[in-house]
């Protein structure tokens, strides 16, 4: 007899994202002090839009209602000459906003000019911290972050958590917990690559502000495309690859020493998602499956994500995560072969997962992952024998 079975194609977005998150982060009303313990919650970062040395801090958290009109005042402090901060909040957990102003405490990269940010629109950052140390840098991305956060006046911890990682997946890096240096030669020579990219994103920043007018413009235009789709559009990141561009062809004002995108920043815009591929029975007995190849045709705009060493992102999951390593033959035409061979074989359910890149503008659906053939094999204990099987996509 022959069984019949279902490919089902489950597309996961990366990350989870509340419906109807938005609004631009009203922070009204007078703001109350909270007497804190001597230990507990401690925030160490960095602000920069460039470094903002000598910056006023101020870190709040929501009242329970989640109403920042209401908000409270744990702690303030002050930048260092590097840009760091630090507080204790003492007891502290939870959702935590944190403001940073001043006059002339950071120099423009693409202007050289010394630069201020008003208390009546401070550079901000979200974020969500438990007990112990938390590292929150306060940049422009975190900035467009927190506009995002905001439902109103309303700020809840989910939506915190789920706009930073947004963001961090367009921008390739954290954008929270990564801490951009001064865009010199020394203090980068000692950074991290996500360290170099960071402050090189926000020199490009500043120069996209030098042609939209205003840094306002800029973070305006970026926040637009998130509010509409959860993505930037293809002429945002334009925009923003162009301005980086600009940024490091300028001998002047260019001190970074970089004169090349590194792969992440050429990469920015770019989103990172993941299709689980498994197997569902149509009715009948089943055999665990000894052999599994597939021809999978990827759409357009979409790429497999590639690993550190160059190798694309396919991996063996769920029933067949202890099988041996598969066969994965990846092309630039978008079409991954991929073969299985197990014994004693595995079970129906979800048995691979793909990471992807999706380019600016592209939002693929699971029915854009196209099987354009199959084949599996069971055994029986003492013949191999094909498995007939339908393919479809859809969500899981």
């Amino acid at each position: 007899m022959r069984i019949n079975y279902l490919f089902l194609i489950g597309l996961l977005a990366l990350p989870l994202l509340p419906a109807g998150c938005g609004g631009g982060g009203s922070t009204t009303g007078a703001p109350v002090s909270i007497a804190q313990p001597s230990s507990g919650t401690t925030i160490t970062g960095v602000a920069s839009k460039g470094i903002i040395k000598g910056g006023a801090v101020n870190i709040y958290a929501p009242p329970a209602s989640g109403d920042m009109s209401g908000r409270l005042l744990l702690k303030s402090t002050t930048t260092d000459g590097s840009g760091a901060f630090s507080a204790n909040l003492g007891s502290y957990t939870g959702a935590v906003l944190i403001e940073v102003s001043g006059d002339k405490v950071y120099t423009d990269e693409a202007t050289g000019a010394a630069s201020s940010i008003s208390a009546d629109a401070p550079l901000r950052a979200v974020a969500v911290v438990g007990s112990g140390a938390a590292s929150v840098c306060v940049t422009p991305l975190t900035e467009l972050a927190t506009r995002k956060a905001f439902s109103g006046t309303i700020l809840t911890p989910a939506a915190v958590s789920s706009v930073n990682a947004l963001v961090s997946n367009l921008f390739q890096w954290d954008i929270v917990a990564t801490r951009p240096v001064d865009p010199g030669v020394t203090a980068l020579a000692a950074a991290s690559q996500a360290q170099r990219d960071y402050t090189v994103a926000l020199a490009g920043i500043s120069q996209l502000a030098v042609s939209a007018g205003s840094w306002s413009a800029v973070m305006d235009s970026f926040y637009h495309d998130l509010s509409a789709s959860n993505r930037l559009s293809a002429a945002t990141v334009a925009g923003f690859q162009n301005a980086v561009g600009t940024f490091l062809g300028d001998s002047v004002h260019n001190q970074t020493g970089i004169a090349a995108k590194s792969q992440a920043l050429s990469d920015v815009g770019k989103y990172t998602g993941v299709v689980n591929l498994a197997t569902q029975s149509l009715g009948g007995s089943s055999a665990p499956i000894t052999s599994l190849q597939l021809t999978l045709t990827l759409p357009a705009g979409v790429v497999i994500k590639k690993d550190a060493s160059g190798a694309a992102m396919v991996a063996l999951s769920g029933a067949a995560s202890q099988a041996a390593a598969p066969g994965v033959n990846y092309s630039s035409a978008g079409t991954l072969i991929l073969a299985i061979i197990s014994s004693p074989g595995f079970g129906l359910g979800q048995f691979a997962t793909i990471t992807y890149l999706a380019d600016p503008g592209a939002i693929p659906v699971a029915g854009d992952f196209k099987i354009a053939s199959s084949r599996l094999t069971g055994f029986d204990g003492s013949n191999d024998f094909d498995i007939a099987a339908g393919v479809v996509a859809g969500f899981p």
